[in-house]
């Protein structure tokens, strides 16, 4: 039989049992369009968070925070009181080649409300080094000075989810919101950044002086972080010798002492990046060629029923002279078929849900063409493989037996 009378033949059976063919197509089709789905949202997610990452934590930068860390040296979770702003003074004063410090403080789930309107939103208070330091301005109004700072002034900077979320129509320059119970009032609204390297929209946050932050609002002596800048050729890793020699010294750390806070540098941050972006380039695929695979059992499990239910015209066409090899090429044709059809299906489907879900969520998406081929083509290997077993006992069956 030539290989388009074996094409036309198999495209006959799929068609004759059209509830079957789509059962057979659907773990393909469920498998293809999770990949695309899934590695595009994750390419796009990646980038947005490496971006970020290279405009908050790139440069000659060391940060600084507070932990509790146990003899055997394992860092040990709650909220530490050891770094303050005398600490900072003192980095500012001591560490050669210090451009600035930006000290931090924050309260990740504060109660916002504007005219009645009540949203969770992170705090944070900084200094005027801020803008400088983590490389983020203002799109209007103005950023925070050092006389807002001595000041305690109660200004607020605002991210756009915040403004999305609670001014809506409204201009939030000039208005004055409540943190708790404490007003302020909007003097700029901040750079749109997106997602962290934690995944957090770093949008949704609001921006006031460090010290408004440590005597009105939260009432503390402490600070959470410490973004030191250096000048661009500093030696970064003897300047974090430098600043842990400096805060031992002062927090009186006896030899062998573990550290009471961690220093993090930009190589180690990318480095967190990284692994955290493994699960978006190596297990959600993973996950979705897995469900390909499953797609191929179920084509072989449902190719080897049809089989049996097509003994007739398996003896048939034996009759009239068709050969086992053509048998056995009818049925590996008819289910890499259905498996190349359902991931071609599959790929207009995940483009299809990818536009959907950028344009309702705003999120990210990458265009992932090689993954996707990938897919489809997995899914054609697979229904080659899938369609071994039935093809080989329809070829073997006697077509004296099959025509009884």
């Amino acid at each position: 039989m030539n290989a388009r009378r074996l094409l036309a033949s198999s495209l006959r059976a799929l068609g004759r049992n059209k509830l079957r063919t789509g059962f057979m197509m659907l773990g393909t089709l469920i498998g293809v369009t999770a990949l695309t789905v899934v590695v595009a949202l994750g390419q796009g997610t990646q980038q947005q968070v490496l971006d970020t990452f290279r405009r908050m934590f790139g440069g000659s930068t060391i940060m600084v925070q507070p932990v509790a860390a146990s003899h055997s040296g394992m860092v040990q979770s709650g909220i530490r009181t050891t770094l303050t702003l005398g600490d900072v003074a003192a980095l500012e004063a001591e560490v050669p080649d210090v451009r600035m410090i930006d000290p931090g403080q924050f309260i990740p789930a504060a109660d916002l409300v504007f005219e009645g309107n009540a949203v969770k939103t992170t705090v944070r208070g900084h200094s005027e080094h801020h803008e400088a330091a983590w490389n983020r301005g203002v799109t209007r109004g103005s950023f925070l000075t050092d006389q807002h700072v001595r000041a305690s002034a109660r200004v607020a900077l605002v991210g756009e989810t915040v403004v999305e979320r609670v001014f809506a129509e409204v201009d939030p320059i000039g208005q004055t919101i409540r943190i708790g119970t404490v007003p302020f009032e909007v003097i700029g609204v901040l750079e749109p950044i997106g997602l962290d390297p934690h995944g957090v929209d770093r949008d949704n946050e609001i921006i006031i002086p460090i010290s408004t932050m440590m005597r009105r609002v939260m009432n503390v002596d402490y600070l959470l972080s410490a973004r030191i800048v250096l000048d661009p050729d500093a030696d970064l890793e003897a300047a974090v010798g430098v600043v842990s020699n400096i805060l031992r010294t002062r927090h009186r750390l006896a030899d062998g002492e573990p550290d009471d806070f961690q220093t993090w540098t930009p190589v180690q941050v990318e480095r967190m990046v990284e692994s955290g972006n493994r699960v978006f380039t190596v297990l959600l695929p993973l996950v979705a060629l897995i469900s390909i695979v499953v797609g191929a059992g179920v084509v072989a499990n449902v190719m080897l029923m049809s089989v049996g239910q097509r003994k007739h015209e398996i003896g048939l066409r034996k009759a009239v002279g068709a050969r086992p090899r053509d048998i056995w090429w009818q049925f590996v044709l008819e289910s890499t078929l259905v498996t190349t059809v359902g991931g071609l299906i599959a790929v207009g489907l995940g483009f299809a849900a990818l536009a959907v879900i950028t344009t309702r969520t705003g999120a990210v998406a990458g265009f992932p063409w090689a993954v996707t081929l990938l897919g489809v083509g997995v899914a054609v290997g697979v229904g080659i493989l899938a369609g071994v077993a039935p093809a080989n006992r329809a070829a073997t069956l006697d077509p004296v037996d099959s025509l009884r």
